[in-house]
């Protein structure tokens, strides 16, 4: 697929399970995020810094719009924040899904224990499909101690077969693509 295509696929899949999706240049991802959780109310959020969201200012710009960020000390922290933010490291487009291939605990932290999760991908780490995605984690070599596939707002039917929203994660899920420069 072309990087237009996979960005409209991976944006149905994405809101097809009540995902929010967002296509920025790394230059307005800052302003996105705090787009974002200016219009959810959040207040105090967790960011796992990475090369991209460190270049962006993302930090500097949550906390210029007054929002409380952490970026350290994730198992104390997180959990007392309403928001969180972590990049990705694959997106499969015809899921709307992000996969996390890590070995560090912080991304899963951030990711399951925020109210608002904002997920961060680059266009150019988003695979086709699921089968495509499976290729690359069979390649993967050492293969890292957590993978775990996101897709939307956390959901379960676990209760008397009522459908609840947010009981083993986020209540709510956005993503923003970066375009790649």
């Amino acid at each position: 697929m072309e990087k237009a295509e996979l960005y409209e696929t991976f944006q149905k899949g994405l809101t097809s399970v009540a995902g929010e999706c967002y296509l920025a240049k790394k230059a307005d991802v800052a302003a996105t995020l705090v787009k974002i959780f200016q219009e959810k109310d959040v207040k105090d959020v967790a960011l796992v810094e990475t090369p991209l969201l460190k270049e962006a200012g993302a930090a500097d710009a949550l906390k210029a719009a007054g929002i409380k960020t952490d970026t350290d000390h994730f198992r104390k922290n997180a959990p007392y924040d309403k928001g969180g933010v972590t990049e990705a490291d694959y997106g499969v487009a015809n899921l709307g899904s992000l996969v996390q291939m890590k070995d560090d605990i912080d991304d899963r932290i951030v990711e399951i224990v925020a109210d608002v999760y904002v997920g961060i991908i680059k266009l150019s780490k988003i695979v086709d499909d699921f089968d495509s995605m499976i290729d690359i984690m069979a390649e993967t070599k050492p293969f890292p101690k957590f993978a775990g596939i996101i897709t939307g707002p956390s959901r379960t039917a676990d209760i008397e077969c009522v459908s609840t929203v947010g009981v083993h994660g986020p209540r709510q899920y956005a993503v923003i693509v970066v375009e790649d420069e």
